[in-house]
């Protein structure tokens, strides 16, 4: 990990007098959390979910958080073992071919982002609000097991840890701004991927080569079966066989 106070003292050389290196630090933060996903900007957190009197369940993410990476699903709040559950793009129930706005979410729907902005969020249009997987009995609970994405939030006590670890890819960072200030936009911009470079060469060697170059289809609507007479099941080779 790497606290605001470290940076500070190890990039503190590249850091203008003039300038003031919480700001500076907090901008590289910034600009690298919006667009990747840097060791140390991914944490597990649980949730309960407690069914509305509309029959629907939502996550709605703490301000730390920007965005749920992945997620399983637990019968109990001590249970070691779930399942995975889908997660979904914001444009998933109003693109052609999905099932369309539907109350609430199922297991073959998974973990569906409510719209920034939707009023109809029950007073939640500006935060960060997932619709979910539930009992539909109204007060019942739901348990969930996370993998959250950090939100930027703008850190000032030496002791915060930040979302970026990789101090190569924070001292890129930093001169980069200086180009940016300078107007030299093509040599910050080589800059910057120069420093994203180096958090995914982090972030493959955390990941570990296993874990690489996998490709995984969901087949919802049972597509890889259509023609074998077998119907909605299992797949086994490759025929789709019924319950």
């Amino acid at each position: 990990m790497l606290t605001l106070g470290d940076a500070i003292e190890l990039l503190q050389s590249y850091i203008s007098a003039n300038l003031n290196a919480v700001d500076r630090i907090n901008q590289v933060c910034e600009r690298y959390l919006k667009s990747t996903d840097p060791v140390g900007s991914i944490e597990l957190v649980s949730f309960t979910v407690t069914t509305d009197a509309s029959g629907e369940g939502f996550i709605t993410l703490p301000e730390r958080y920007q965005a749920i990476r992945g997620a399983v699903n637990k019968s109990t709040a001590d249970a070691v073992c779930g399942w995975a559950v889908q997660i979904r793009n914001s444009q998933y129930e109003y693109a052609p071919g999905n099932l369309g706005m539907l109350v609430g979410s199922d297991g073959m729907r998974g973990i569906i982002p409510v719209p920034q902005g939707d009023s109809s969020a029950q007073g939640y249009s500006n935060l960060r609000q997932f619709k979910v997987p539930a009992c539909y009995s109204v007060g019942a609970t739901t348990y969930f097991v996370a993998l959250c994405k950090r939100a930027w939030l703008m850190l000032t006590d030496d002791n915060d840890v930040l979302a970026v670890w990789n101090v190569g890819a924070l001292k890129m960072g930093l001169k980069a701004l200086d180009k940016e200030d300078a107007e030299d936009y093509a040599r910050a911009e080589e800059t910057w991927q120069k420093g994203k470079m180096l958090l995914a060469e982090e972030s493959d060697n955390q990941t570990g080569s296993e874990a690489l170059g996998k490709i995984q289809i969901d087949d919802d609507f049972c597509v890889g079966g259509l023609g074998d007479n077998f119907g909605y099941g299992w797949a086994y080779g490759d025929s789709y066989y019924g319950y």
